[in-house]
């Protein structure tokens, strides 16, 4: 009985381990933003993200006029659900933004929100454009 506990043990531990090697790498989106004059418009935004057991760590970068990069904290990994957050410094104050999906093959898909807003953004990635 001891070994099948063990076993099991040991499958799920592996299955975590290839859920978490599936999220490594980069990816892009383009991701829809409002400018200044209140316009929306579309960024380029890279994910550069690495998963070490249910821990993810990286950094969101986004390219264009207002252009910025931030690291990724919280970052958690659950089988094939992603969440973290990011935080800029900007004139206006900390701006946290909450990310949270799945990951499928060469595919991310999720949303993002400011924290406390309910008003999510979707987006889909694709591993390494």
């Amino acid at each position: 009985m001891k070994k099948i506990n063990l076993m099991i043990a040991g499958l799920l531990m592996a299955a975590v381990a290839v859920f978490a090697a599936g999220i490594d790498g980069k990816w892009t989106a383009e991701m829809s933003a409002r400018n200044r004059d209140g316009e929306v418009t579309k960024v380029m935004t890279t994910f550069d993200l690495k998963a070490s057991g249910e821990t993810l760590t990286g950094t969101v970068a986004t390219a264009g006029p207002r252009a910025a990069s931030a690291e990724i904290i919280e970052g958690k990994l659950a089988g094939n659900k992603f969440s973290f957050k990011t935080k800029q410094t900007t004139k206006k104050g900390e701006n946290i933004m909450v990310w949270e999906g799945t990951v499928d093959g060469d595919s991310l898909k999720g949303t993002r929100a400011r924290e406390g807003a309910n008003n999510k953004t979707e987006f889909t990635a694709k591993r390494g454009m």
